[in-house]
């Protein structure tokens, strides 16, 4: 450098391409007017990330820009990413529609990695426009923000797909569907109160459902689910209002009263988590749903690992003693309870191995009983 050399300028258009990538998208427009060789390097750099609304005289300025980045890419270059992460203090500034836009210009640049996020306090979701997402590129989809609708919500013409995550999203829709997506996130999200959203992954092997609102979905058979994590927190509406495990019998419990459950289908969740090898269902103690669908769920055949909190805790542990029944490749159960709870659970199942019940918190089984592969169970405290 000491020579002048300009040593940056002279590096592999695709090493310059890859540190650029790094770079928010408005520094990399920047570069071009470093020298004559950068003034076009923008435009095939794979990566378009964009943050708003900080540093821009206002969101008009902002949306021409956005779409002058993705107007002006050369047609050729690939994008392996595009990262919108868009945060206002007030309502979304602009055409609601706008960020609509913006999604399907990046899938028709052939992105592989999306994500499309938008924060607004208050919290209000962006409509999608009521057609498909077409891309036969895209393998990871990641939404925030936004509300979708039964034509979003369809990701069959996105063949590539195998990663989608959803935060803070209205999902306006009755069905989603995806014959490729394997892995599954959704936290946060709203679901209808008086209807319940089929889910229909058959290709699914992860599967994490954390925290939403609204009825729970109806999920079809994952015949790949290897691993599962559900919390039903209070904002789920499968609850009694009167506090049974059950459905109470009170007409003015709306929770129960409006179950809502198709005439065609008996289980509603559990069914479509029964080839998981790893397992973990957490409740907010008056969501009823798990007890319910345990009358009519077949068996976990494949499940060697399980973690439960006090939702099964009925006066006579019969969701304890159902999994024991139905589990028979179960090695470890960990059960997060009440101290009260786990004496409960040490005098109901003989086969713990109660020398350990004042001082520890592991207990071995003795290798007899309901599931012969059964090896140890870890209490919690509360």
């Amino acid at each position: 450098m000491a020579s002048g050399a300009d040593r940056i300028s002279d590096l592999p258009d695709d090493v310059i391409h890859h540190v650029l990538s790094l770079l928010p998208s408005r520094d990399a427009v920047r570069t071009c007017a470093l020298a004559r060789r950068w003034r076009d390097l923008w435009r095939s750099v794979p990566a378009v990330r964009v943050a708003g609304d900080r540093g821009w005289a206002s969101f008009d300025a902002l949306a021409r820009f956005v779409d002058s980045l993705l107007r002006l890419r050369r047609g050729g270059a690939a994008l392996d990413a595009c990262d919108f992460d868009l945060r206002f203090d007030g309502a979304f500034p602009g055409e609601e529609l706008q960020g609509d836009t913006w999604i399907r210009r990046a899938l028709r640049r052939q992105v592989r990695a999306l994500r499309f996020a938008v924060s607004t306090h208050p919290r209000v979701p962006i409509p999608l426009s009521d057609s498909p997402l077409v891309s036969h590129s895209l393998t990871t989809l990641e939404l925030r923000g936004v509300q979708g609708n039964d034509q979003v919500l369809d990701f069959s013409s996105c063949p590539s797909l195998v990663d989608l995550k959803m935060k803070d999203c209205y999902v306006g829709g009755l069905e989603m569907w995806s014959p490729s997506l394997k892995h599954l996130s959704m936290t946060y999200c709203v679901f209808y109160c008086d209807y319940r959203t089929r889910m229909d992954f058959p290709s699914l092997v992860t599967f994490k459902f954390n925290t939403n609102t609204g009825r729970t979905p109806l999920l079809e058979t994952m015949p790949s689910l290897a691993t599962a994590a559900v919390r039903l927190d209070h904002f789920c509406h499968d609850r009694c209002a009167n506090g049974w495990y059950d459905d109470c019998g009170d007409a003015g419990c709306k929770g129960c009263h409006d179950y809502y459950r198709p005439d065609e289908y008996d289980c509603v969740f559990l069914e479509g988590l029964t080839e998981a090898t790893d397992l973990t269902l957490l409740a907010y103690s008056k969501v009823y749903l798990f007890n319910r669908d345990l009358k009519w769920c077949s068996t976990f055949s494949k499940l060697k690992t399980l973690f439960l909190n006090a939702w099964f805790v009925a006066p006579d542990l019969s969701a304890l003693a159902w999994f024991l029944q139905h589990t028979p490749l179960l090695e470890r159960l960990f059960l997060r309870v009440s101290k009260l709870l786990i004496l409960c659970v040490l005098v109901s199942t003989p086969r713990i191995n109660k020398t350990k019940a004042v001082h520890g918190s592991k207990y071995v089984f003795d290798g007899t009983g309901v599931s012969g592969a059964f090896a140890d169970l870890t209490l919690r405290q509360y």
